[in-house]
């Protein structure tokens, strides 16, 4: 780290020398000293292989003219304005070249909403395809960076932009004085990108203004068919409804409704803070006819509405998802341990918290009129006790499977017998064979899974030393 840092011919040999080794460099500027932190790039630059640059100013990164910033290999770049995330009007602003046609890996740019970027002059490589579950749409993109409650709230602004968490975000206000509203809607959903960069928006809440026109949602009410939503997690948040709330309106902790892509996203909210109280809810997302890929849930889930603990009602694809919350069905609710209903597909994930409602529930959904595979259910499936354990309609995956067409499920989905307290894979349509009811100790033991379940050291699944059901390979990722 230095105050401030300009590249010039010795600096750019000293880093072309470390990342043609293969270490990857980051120069960060503090603006310590009264200086200005400003970072600028005065010499070309070229390196070939996988190592990654990283170029974050205090302030401002710029780029002069005549200088060429290039890899040849899969490098990154990243050019990161007000490093500190303190809207200090960062600015990335490039009258260079970066050159990234002989590359397959990512540039992005990272400016303040006060600040401003100029790309200057962009080559990108013509043959470049985004990394599975990446959520990336271009190989090179200029983000806006989100540094605050009210950073997040303008986006609002500009629902067709390209946003990145700055920092983590302490969004407690939103339980006190900043009435929240859910960015974009089903007439004009959020079309663009949001990355969280890994960071978390914690302590999020938002009270229900249907009575002023502005229904809770969630952080988005809509997600259109080109939004994406990316590497981000909201913790301990809670969206609450009221009398007002409209009947079947989709509330989601992240997004109302998902039309587009969301990938690596996650939310936590607990059970005291009285996390839902709805319509179709779900933990994640409200309803779901767009992807949902390795994403998760552990919030509670509670309301009298069709419920899940992921997905309140999917028509769209959830791969390699799970969720753990305790999805509580009030009067007239019903549940899932990870979807209400489903009516799209629901592929090699699972569901493990305590689902119950007093007229039925399912380990893994509610209903099923389309495909469930390679999934399981492993939480407690609860009926009114008053009424005794043949009242209401309830099953180890399901409750209602394949109404009206009885649809079956797939051969490889399985339940935990002993911990759902569950003999039937369906409380009411098709079954699945009794034997995919496995005892904890079986689903501790890949033997006990068909072969389509992959348990080898780069397969999707594994089970480690001690837990009792298998999880998704992708959650060990650091």
């Amino acid at each position: 780290m230095t105050p401030a840092f300009t590249i010039d011919d010795a600096a750019a040999h000293a880093l072309h020398r470390s990342l043609n080794d293969g270490t990857s460099v980051n120069v960060t500027t503090t603006g310590a000293n009264g200086a200005t932190g400003d970072l600028g790039v005065a010499s070309s630059l070229r390196w070939s292989g996988p190592a990654s640059l990283t170029l974050a100013a205090y302030r401002h990164v710029s780029v002069t003219s005549g200088t060429t910033i290039a890899n040849d290999g899969t490098g990154n770049l990243t050019l990161r304005a007000d490093a500190s995330g303190i809207d200090n009007g960062g600015s990335v602003t490039s009258d260079g070249t970066i050159d990234w046609s002989k590359s397959t890996g990512i540039v992005g740019a990272l400016y303040d909403m006060n600040g401003s970027y100029n790309p200057g002059t962009i080559v990108a490589n013509s043959a470049w395809t985004a990394a599975p579950y990446s959520g990336l749409i271009a190989q090179v993109t200029g983000y806006k960076l989100v540094n605050s409650v009210g950073d997040l709230q303008n986006i609002a602004l500009d629902l067709g932009g390209a946003y990145a968490l700055g920092k983590d975000l302490d969004a407690s206000a939103t339980d006190t004085s900043f009435a929240f509203s859910s960015l974009g809607n089903a007439t004009t959903p959020f079309s663009g990108q949001f990355d969280g960069m890994r960071h978390v928006i914690d302590r999020f809440t938002q009270f229900d203004q249907s009575s002023t026109g502005q229904p809770a949602m969630g952080l988005f009410g809509a997600i259109g068919p080109t939004g994406v939503v990316r590497n981000v997690g909201m913790t301990n948040a809670r969206v609450v409804t009221n009398f007002y709330f409209p009947s079947g309106l989709p509330l989601g902790i992240l997004a109302g409704a998902n039309h587009g892509v969301i990938t690596y996203a996650y939310t936590t909210g607990g059970r005291g803070s009285g996390a839902f109280e709805g319509a179709v809810l779900g933990g994640l997302v409200g309803y779901n006819d767009g992807l949902i890929e390795r994403s998760w849930s552990s919030a509670f889930v509670g309301s009298a509405g069709l419920l899940g603990g992921l997905v309140g009602g999917n028509g769209g694809t959830i791969v390699q998802s799970y969720a753990t919350g305790t999805v509580s069905g009030g009067y007239h609710g019903s549940g899932g341990g990870l979807v209400g209903a489903n009516g799209g597909t629901i592929s090699q994930s699972y569901a493990t918290g305590q689902v119950s409602g007093p007229f039925s529930a399912g380990g893994l959904a509610q209903s099923n009129t389309g495909l469930i595979e390679q999934s399981f259910a492993s939480g407690e499936v609860l009926g009114p006790i008053l009424q005794g354990p043949d009242y209401g309609t309830y099953g180890g995956i399901v409750a209602y499977q394949g109404l009206p067409a009885g649809v079956p499920l797939a051969s490889n989905v399985y339940w935990d017998k002993e911990t759902t307290t569950r003999t039937k894979s369906s409380g009411y349509g098709a079954q699945l064979p009794a034997s995919n009811g496995l005892t904890t100790a079986q689903m501790s033991n890949p033997a006990s899974f068909d072969a389509s379940w992959d348990f080898s050291e780069t397969g999707t699944w594994v089970i480690p030393t001690g837990a009792t059901h298998p999880i998704l390979r992708w959650q060990l990722a650091p």
